[in-house]
């Protein structure tokens, strides 16, 4: 209700807190604590506001039902390209998380994941071999994170890596948040080849961090045409462009 009231409201007092959710002032004071934290408002003298420099991702859950069928269609593709015995890496994104749905009964890989969606869709392959990395467990995120799946990916000689991104442009590949700068970059470094699924709201999309230059990238999928700078640059840095038909 906070959330939802500020989106209209673009800043709060305590008081209205307080109004709105019939709380105390204590318990209205921990609420803006936790928010703040978790870096979904901004705090400000006697209360909160929107966050005003960058876009904020929706909840996972909220985005995975956008472009539904464009995401479906590039998870698709993306199963195409594991191979028998390959070593994958499927990371936590909404259009990653319908790879599993989408590869053959009978797979036999070893896949690698932070995502307790994808490792749950797993299960149902009896002769798949899946590895849920450790870590502390972000709920809003659906993953595990810290520095225990960094210190683990070690252990890993990833054959394909299957990554979503938050954004794209002619500058290079961006994500929403800092943990995703050394995630990202362990799981390009563990990686013989990383392929990026990017639906028609991330191209020409920039965000905070920018994690990927051309250069690090091997294959990207899209299913929409790519603006003309974004497609000379991929093709100096000779990236594979994998074009899904919608």
């Amino acid at each position: 209700m906070i959330l939802s009231t500020l989106k209209k409201e673009k800043s709060l007092s305590l008081k209205k807190i307080m109004s709105l959710t019939n709380v105390s002032r204590d318990t209205a004071r921990r609420d803006i604590v936790t928010l703040t934290e978790n870096n979904l408002v901004r705090r400000t003298y006697g209360g909160i506001a929107q966050l005003d420099s960058f876009k904020e991702l929706d909840s996972f859950l909220t985005r995975s039902s956008h472009k539904s069928r464009e995401k479906f269609l590039l998870a698709k593709e993306a199963s195409k390209l594991i191979a028998e015995d390959d070593l994958v890496y499927l990371d936590v994104s909404t259009t990653v998380s319908l790879v599993p749905q989408n590869l053959p009964e009978h797979l036999n890989n070893l896949i690698v994941t932070n995502s307790i969606d994808i490792a749950n869709q797993l299960l149902t392959y009896s002769n798949c071999h899946c590895r849920l990395l450790g870590g502390n467990l972000d709920k809003k995120k659906r993953c595990v994170v810290g520095t225990k799946p960094l210190r683990e990916l070690d252990d890993y000689l990833i054959d394909l890596a299957v990554i979503g991104v938050v954004g794209i442009d002619e500058k290079g590949v961006y994500y929403a948040y800092e943990e995703d700068i050394e995630m990202k970059r362990k799981i390009r470094l563990q990686s013989k080849k990383i392929a990026l699924l990017v639906d028609s709201t991330k191209i020409g999309e920039a965000h905070k961090f920018r994690v990927f230059n051309f250069d690090e990238i091997d294959a990207i999928l899209v299913t929409a045409e790519l603006p003309g700078s974004l497609l000379r640059r991929m093709k100096e840095h000779h990236v594979e462009i994998i074009q899904v038909a919608n």
